[in-house]
């Protein structure tokens, strides 16, 4: 991450730095410090929250997306990391897309909780039903895309 983040007031955003040890190997581990800064969290939402928050959205992720470690282990690949496509510096697109699926899930888990310490007047609708949905609808495109599965489906009811 490039240098430090200012909040609105001016001063500088502490971010976590924690790392969030992913229980399945093959997907990366996270830091708690790139969630909050690429998804735009407030500064002052508890560090415990937002953990807990992408913990519970890495067991989403890893159960939804088991068929794909066992299609990529089955090529002979042990990590995400190693699974060929575009890269840029240590980011691979499967281990970027994986991010982008827990990170969008934790923030809609996060969005009540804005509420709650004051973001409402700063970020009116920010924790509303239809941001969460987009949210969710951002982590599913992008868990479809790692499934090899189109952008839509039809099913039969």
């Amino acid at each position: 991450m490039n240098g430090p983040s200012f909040s609105i007031s001016g001063r500088p955003i502490d971010y976590q730095q924690d790392v969030i040890a992913n229980g399945e190997p093959f997907w990366p581990d996270l830091n708690l410090g790139e969630f909050q800064k690429l998804r735009t969290l407030p500064a002052n939402l508890p560090a415990d929250t937002a953990g807990l928050a992408v913990l519970a959205a890495i067991a989403e992720v890893n159960a939804t997306c088991a068929s794909v470690v066992s299609y990529w282990a089955g090529k002979g690949h042990a990590r995400a990391a190693d699974v060929p496509g575009a890269k840029m510096n240590d980011e691979t697109q499967l281990t970027a897309q994986y991010k982008k699926a827990v990170y969008a899930r934790a923030k809609a888990d996060l969005l009540g909780e804005f509420a709650t310490i004051g973001r409402r007047e700063s970020h009116p609708g920010q924790e509303s039903d239809e941001t969460r949905a987009i949210l969710l609808a951002e982590a599913a495109m992008v868990m479809r895309n790692m499934l090899r599965l189109p952008r839509v489906g039809v099913h039969l009811i």
